[in-house]
């Protein structure tokens, strides 16, 4: 009975490994075989390339892909000492010396395939049944530049580009530790994009960190085109929101203090957008000039930047419930002057501002999608052009159109461009809200507002922390921004067992020559 259970074992294991093989066949020692066969799957007529040397009774083919190659690399160290190395008598495929920076034995034809698309030069020889793959991975680069849409006034001017290996050399640039652990992987059946999580050992929680790489590896789709992709797959399960729990970003700098903080980055290859987990509502209102500036000037702008994040999805509804409901909470002369100013307007004050809101909006995204030249000059002189049009037809007020531009103005302020769009959604709900049940309405729907954000989740980490739950240390850096030499800990939710940025002042009393 034994052996014919291990009789059967060996029969499924040789099956596998059998059906393996089909699928995945081993390279072929005849060179011509092999080259017919990558000639048949790219195609005549493609950038697939082939590069013939011919030597004393020995014949190697040098496979490459011309749009995903630096073809210098290839020329001065691949078939430069190929070349010498096959006058030589002595020479064979096991000695093959090539001044290459990673050279990998390949002996299946799926393994040479990806290779080969990852940008590698595959070297075959007649009569050998493997072959190398050596890194000269290049083509058209976009160079490092300044972020367009992060801006500052002080602080570097460094943005990722789309290439995975320089956005990891940037971030390498500013954390020069070897603390910082990079683990790759390819997703995508068709695009075998190339994907790298990075995060620095000692900081980042080790729960967090296998969380995000289990719920990477758990990918399953044909496709990777941008870092959208894995955000939206990646986030946890709670349900719709419009709230982004993913913060995204171009900035070197942003994401290398996020990883001090202990938080994880994740890079795609082809973007220049790079994710950092977890993320709460705090990360989404700070701009990366907040650290640059003194410490009161960064508090001044922080509270501001607030209240006009609030101000920005309130105050349209507010608008709506005062002139519609609450009149008397108005003072009389400015009520007066409101009301003046509508005689004879058509339409209610709820029908009035969402019909400048949504020509705002549309004017917005025309100014997005026209060429930068023109688009700046549409969005601007458009809204003017048409707000003045409308108050001189007597088709709104002119307090509606200070209303919504002052919005449209406050929605700027927030530096997060993902964050902005989810005001502009919930600014509609809440207008709904106030035209239909006034003050109550608006205060019913903050309150469901705050109760979603308390339901909200980032890798398991509370959305609106260090709020709620309360965490006395971390307020340091939430509504206002303390001098850095009393900013010595870490964000608690997120932090393993080192949570000390450095030493405590009150215990160090020659610390920063203070005291002395």
């Amino acid at each position: 009975m034994m052996m014919f259970r291990n009789w059967e074992k060996a029969k499924q294991t040789n099956y596998k490994n059998s059906k393996s093989d089909q699928e995945n066949p081993l390279l072929l020692s005849e060179l011509d075989k092999n080259i017919k066969r990558y000639k048949e799957l790219f195609g005549d007529d493609s950038d697939f390339s082939i590069r013939y040397l011919q030597g004393d009774n020995r014949t190697i083919a040098i496979m490459f892909i011309d749009s995903l190659v630096e073809k210098d690399t290839i020329d001065h160290y691949v078939i430069h000492p190929l070349n010498r190395q096959l006058t030589s008598e002595v020479f064979t495929f096991d000695n093959l010396i090539l001044s290459i920076t990673k050279l990998k034995e390949l002996t299946k034809h799926k393994e040479l395939v990806e290779h080969l698309l990852l940008g590698y030069t595959i070297i075959l020889m007649d009569g050998q049944t493997r072959a190398y793959a050596a890194e000269t991975t290049g083509g058209e680069r976009r160079p490092v530049s300044e972020s367009t849409v992060e801006t500052v006034v002080r602080g570097p001017r460094e943005s990722f580009n789309e290439s995975m290996i320089s956005s990891i050399g940037l971030i390498r640039k500013r954390l020069k530790t070897p603390k910082l652990k990079v683990y790759k992987k390819s997703i995508g059946k068709e695009t075998k994009t190339s994907i790298a999580v990075l995060s620095i050992d000692g900081i980042a929680k080790d729960k967090i960190v296998k969380e995000v790489i289990s719920r990477i590896d758990k990918l399953d789709i044909d496709g990777i085109l941008e870092s959208l992709y894995i955000e939206e797959m990646i986030e946890d399960p709670n349900g719709y929101t419009p709230f982004p729990t993913v913060f995204n970003s171009e900035r070197p700098d942003r994401i290398a203090a996020g990883l001090l903080e202990g938080r994880i980055a994740i890079i795609v290859d082809g973007t220049p957008v790079v994710l950092l987990v977890p993320a709460t509502i705090g990360l989404f209102l700070t701009s990366n000039e907040d650290y640059y500036q003194r410490y009161d000037f960064a508090s001044f702008m922080k509270m501001l930047r607030g209240f006009t994040f609030i101000l920005s999805f309130i105050l349209p509804g507010l608008y709506v419930a005062l002139l519609t409901y609450h009149q008397e909470m108005i003072p009389s002369p400015l009520l007066i002057a409101i009301t003046g100013q509508r005689e004879g307007v058509p339409f209610g004050i709820a029908i009035e501002i969402a019909i400048m809101e949504f020509t705002f909006e549309v004017l917005r995204e025309a100014g997005l999608r026209l060429p930068k030249t023109v688009g700046a000059a549409v969005s601007i002189v458009g809204g003017l052009v048409l707000g003045q049009a409308a108050v001189e037809a007597g088709l709104v007020g002119q307090a509606t159109v200070i209303a919504v531009s002052l919005t449209a103005i406050c929605s700027f302020t927030t530096p997060s461009y993902n964050i902005a769009i989810t005001a502009r959604l919930i600014r509609f709900i809440l207008l709904i809200l106030s035209a239909v049940l006034g003050a109550f309405g608006l205060i019913f729907g903050l309150l469901l507002l705050f109760i979603h954000l308390n339901s909200l989740r980032s890798f398991s980490v509370p959305y609106l922390s260090p709020a709620v739950p309360f965490h006395k240390e971390d307020w340091k850096d939430l509504f206002i921004r303390v001098p850095w030499w009393d900013m010595n800990q870490r964000p608690d939710e997120i932090t393993d067992d080192n949570q000390n940025r450095m030493p405590n002042p009150s215990e160090d009393h020659h610390f920063n020559g203070r005291n002395r």
